[in-house]
């Protein structure tokens, strides 16, 4: 951040020169907490990152370059000798200084104190100086001085006003750090988005199991997979401070395991952001979710937000736990099979901004506005299994290669990072787009699409096709299965694509359509293959081991090579024919192996004309 200066306002911090003040030292990537995050003493801390809150794990002291630990200021930060990582070793025996330079960069000899890549970006490391924001920190001292005279944003802002984005994400941490004891420095203006929640709304308690008896994927799946999460019909109003109960006798590595979410809207807006940046605003408050760990015990917790009420579950040990919360208040919740058609009456007239619709796949979050018309919506949340069947049949799972277990989260927003709609978990849709809970969305190419987008082997082989490409096969297929439709020839694709071709087009040059059409090619010419040549190329790509697997996602041509070898062997026919009419690179050694096996090949025009 600090090549704006916006940014660089908040780096500069006169009061970390005293000994008296605790600080927090919040990375600008990740704006989350420097702490102590394991170990059983101070000589075997484990030095890592954490969402910001109140807590002496994440407090520190600087006094005079020595950064002490809040939880005991007889430790200070030290680098572990002939290593990247960090410690704690006793202050009156070390001779560390670190230094906190005008970008924000903590300064150790030639090291710098950097948050490196990954999933979930808890480690911290020390590196050689690089310009990124994954080494740049922020104190709170630094926040407050930079929020000192600000107005409060009023939404939507221009997306240009980049000072006004960065107050607001000092605002948000802020509040993070404020003692429960306090009112929340900064209280958020939530009426726009994610809602508010009416003062009289009843506030309730309520106990139930946390099902942590089966965690994670198989490894071998090669596709967007449903994360651990566990829905609720609890929803946690703006401010509002709320506790979480989890047994005494709970083992701490098992607590460690849970983490509680509030808002499941959890795209992130920055004015790099595809939205921001096409539609010129931000329409709400760049962040609108959060998340908490717990400990065995009772956690008080406050969400400056609100939202529903999530659980996520990282792997470990498997077990089941009970909840208990309290102070929170209850959102329309409907479960396929399981919800009656009183209980959801009386469910979706809560007074929660936001509901919740399962089924035994996929979990929306819509707002509850859209629901409250709904007699009951057992048939769209049955509409989306079908779907799952479809995405399922196509990716060729069966009983003895089962597909990814879990839901896949489907979620409303206000404002997403980029596009309309995006894959992922969760898959997010704009609200304003797409209404997921109308009974004709899960019958829309946006779900098909989206959704396909997290079934693709896109690291094996679907990236080298196109991911824009390749994901349409399941769109298609799906169209095709509900409608008995093709796009592709409603839109005359086929007949456009071949005529490029024969003017001279090349698969690389190709859009994501025509290079669709290459595919459906090759699916249309074997229709006694059809459609099962790619159930059966994504078995083959799953039977392959780690190392086969992760070979050929380090090469494109591997990929090019590999599809043409498995597509070839399926259908029984030598593909290269077409591949070169396309101008489809084929190695010689790929050419060779299916030339070996003496099969005739297929015409070089395959195209499908009418």
């Amino acid at each position: 951040m600090a090549e704006n200066s916006a940014a660089s306002d908040m780096d500069t911090d006169q009061g970390d020169r005293s000994e008296s003040h605790k600080r927090y030292l919040i990375n600008q990537a990740t704006h989350t907490c420097l702490a102590v995050i394991g170990g059983s003493s101070p000589e075997n801390a484990v030095i890592g990152m954490t969402s910001p809150s109140d807590s002496r794990e994440k407090q520190w002291y600087n006094s005079g370059g020595q950064w002490q630990w809040g939880g005991d200021r007889s430790y200070c930060l030290a680098p572990v000798p002939g290593d990247i990582t960090v410690r704690l070793v006793k202050c009156a025996s070390s001779t560390i200084k670190w230094t906190k330079d005008a970008e924000g960069r903590m300064v150790f000899g030639s090291r710098v104190l950097t948050v490196p890549p990954g999933r979930h970006r808890t480690r911290v490391i020390l590196r050689s100086t690089i310009n990124g924001t994954d080494q740049m920190w922020w104190t709170d001292a630094e926040l407050r001085a930079f929020l000192k005279g600000a107005s409060p944003a009023v939404y939507p802002f221009p997306s240009v006003h980049i000072a006004i984005y960065y107050q607001e994400i000092a605002r948000g941490l802020l509040n993070q750090l404020a003692p429960l004891s306090e009112p929340l420095p900064f209280p958020r203006d939530v009426a726009t988005f994610p809602g508010t929640v009416d003062d009289a709304t009843p506030r309730v308690e309520k106990t139930f199991t946390l099902d942590l008896s089966v965690l994670g994927q198989a490894s071998n799946l090669r596709m967007t997979t449903p994360r651990d999460w566990q829905a609720t019909d609890l929803y946690v109003a703006a401010g509002d401070i709320f506790l979480v109960t989890l047994p005494e006798s709970l083992p701490l590595e098992q607590a460690r395991q849970i983490t509680v979410c509030v808002g499941a809207h959890v795209d992130k807006l920055r004015p790099s952001s595809g939205t921001t940046k096409k539609s010129k605003w931000f329409k709400r408050m760049p962040v609108v979710s959060e998340t908490f760990n717990v400990n065995p015990g009772i956690n008080l917790l406050r969400s400056q937000y609100g939202g529903n009420l999530i659980f996520i579950f990282r792997e470990g040990e498997v077990f089941l736990v009970d909840v208990n919360v309290k102070n929170v208040i209850r959102a329309p919740h409907f479960k396929l099979d399981k919800t009656t058609v009183h209980e959801w009456r009386v469910s979706r007239t809560s007074g929660a901004p936001h509901a919740v619709l399962e089924s035994h796949r996929i979990v929306l979050v819509v707002r509850s506005s859209a629901v409250t018309s709904f007699a009951f919506p057992d048939q769209l949340m049955c509409r989306y299994e079908d779907i799952v069947d479809k995405l399922n049949s196509l990716a060729g799972f069966t009983e003895s290669d089962p597909p990814p277990r879990g839901k896949y989260w489907l979620v409303n927003d206000l404002q997403i990072s980029h596009g309309s709609a995006h894959a992922g978990f969760p898959v997010m849709v704009n609200r304003r787009i797409r209404n997921l809970a109308m009974f004709d969305t899960p019958h829309r190419w946006c779900v098909w699409h989206e959704l396909g987008h997290n079934y693709q082997q896109a690291r094996s082989w679907a990236r080298a096709y196109g991911v824009e490409s390749t994901v349409n096969l399941f769109s298609i297929y799906i169209g095709e299965k509900l409608f008995n439709k093709d796009r592709l020839k409603k839109n005359d694709k086929y007949r456009l694509a071949s005529a490029a071709v024969d003017q001279g087009l090349t698969f690389e040059e190709a859009n994501c359509w025509q290079k669709l059409v290459f595919l459906m090619e090759i699916k249309y010419a074997f229709p006694d293959k059809g459609w099962d040549m790619f159930r059966q190329l994504n078995r083959t790509t799953r039977a392959l081991s780690k190392k086969e697997a992760e070979l050929l996602a380090s090469d494109h041509q591997l990929q090019i090579d590999y599809v043409y070898r498995t597509l070839s062997k399926i259908v029984g026919h030598d593909l290269i024919l077409t591949y070169k009419r396309w101008g489809l690179s084929v190695s010689q050694d790929a050419q060779e192996e299916i030339q070996k096996l003496g099969l005739q090949k297929a015409p070089a025009d395959l195209s499908v004309r009418h």
